[in-house]
């Protein structure tokens, strides 16, 4: 793939890793409600994004901004340091894939992937070789001359990302690609995207209501909510360090439990840890800032990140519990415990042998870790 960081048409040179730059952009349908506020996001070159967030939060708004398909109300966006903002769809040179495969029905599969050759009016005898690349790199070579409705739901998929891909891009947008697939087979698909993303090197702008789909395919995520970016980061980052208790509650299960802080100081390890009491229990946790006393905060704990307490075992929090329900997943049990204050954690163990004697109404210590749980300031603030 070519690097494009030359000035063209007069822009500026773009920084080297920047290929898409949206600056202030905002989005409104009805001239008073904004889909999409204030976005300022840059998309490094040959990195995989997602744009993970529920339905309504403009994730899909940005996406179609990008693609051309619908037009920023302000703002700019850049493509290679070049202002594309009124561009129209088939001058930007993006590649794009969809949930519903958007494949033409009437045409055979080598057709369909050559279409945006020919609309390119590239040469038939290059066209022919393109496409037998294509198709060969998503192992659908054999399946040239059939028509769509002769395939399954995963090869059409991989028919929509071999035409996205066959005029070699530099960027490839994808929308709910796997949103009709069923699990095995959009785990597996998940893992060729992925693949083809490394082989090739071309920056992907990947769209996703499915947390999990987003982890395991991301280099970054950026988590939207009511039209703008509340967290932008690697997965372990958003996984394991959510900034607000929204990103906390979308991504993965967690613990939330109310508190107030008493004490807030750094640690040796350079680190900020809160002492917070939640009714009449005193914890410790992680904080991304120095909170004063009195503030009201969230603490975030994963259900993973709990463990079954013996008196030998060292945690800065440590409580004892009722088990109130335990749950069978197969690889593992989760068990609903409920601690002094009346509030219930959630407990994920491991699928072992001892986990047999465990029963409702049981008393279990519980205990974590200060470093696996996070104090978030709450909407309310300081007391």
């Amino acid at each position: 793939m070519r690097n494009v960081s030359q000035q063209r048409n007069g822009s500026s040179r773009v920084a080297d890793g920047d290929h898409v730059v949206f600056s202030q952009v905002e989005k409104s349908y009805d001239g008073s409600t904004q889909v999409v506020k204030s976005l300022s996001l840059t998309v490094r070159r040959g990195e995989f994004l997602t744009l993970l967030g529920p339905s309504g939060s403009g994730k899909t708004t940005t996406l179609m901004m990008l693609a051309g398909f619908e037009a920023p109300t302000a703002g700019t966006i850049s493509i290679d340091g070049v202002n594309l903002t009124t561009t129209p769809p088939h001058r930007r040179g993006i590649g794009m894939v969809f949930q519903n495969y958007a494949l033409f029905p009437h045409m055979s599969i080598a057709d369909n992937v050559a279409f945006p050759l020919a609309a390119r009016k590239v040469p038939k005898d290059q066209i022919a070789k393109k496409v037998a690349t294509a198709l060969e790199m998503v192992k659908m070579q054999a399946f040239a001359s059939r028509r769509p409705a002769q395939l399954s739901g995963g090869q059409q998929q991989r028919i929509a990302l071999a035409r996205a891909l066959v005029f070699e891009p530099t960027l490839v947008l994808m929308d709910e690609p796997l949103g009709a697939l069923d699990k095995q087979l959009r785990e597996h698909m998940q893992t060729e995207i992925k693949h083809l993303h490394k082989m090739l090197g071309v920056t992907v702008v990947y769209v996703t209501h499915d947390q999990d789909e987003a982890l395991a395919m991301s280099d970054r995520v950026a988590i939207f909510n009511n039209g703008i970016i509340e967290q932008i980061g690697p997965p372990t980052e958003i996984y394991e360090s959510p900034n607000t208790e929204f990103v906390s509650r979308f991504v993965g299960d967690n613990n939330l439990l109310d508190g107030v802080v008493r004490e807030c100081y750094a640690s040796a390890d350079g680190d900020f840890r809160a002492k917070v009491t939640h009714g009449e229990c005193q914890f410790e946790a992680l904080t991304a800032k120095p909170l004063p006393s009195g503030s009201r905060v969230s603490l975030v704990l994963r259900p993973e990140r709990v463990v079954i307490a013996s008196h030998e075992t060292a945690f800065e929090n440590r409580v004892d519990s009722e088990i109130i329900e335990s749950t069978y997943f197969g690889d593992h049990v989760r068990l609903t415990c409920k601690i002094p204050s009346g509030n219930e954690i959630s407990v994920k163990v491991a699928n072992t042998s001892s986990l047999g004697s465990l029963r409702s109404g049981q008393t279990l210590p519980i205990g974590w870790r200060s470093v696996d749980s996070r104090a978030l300031l709450a909407a309310g603030g300081p007391t």
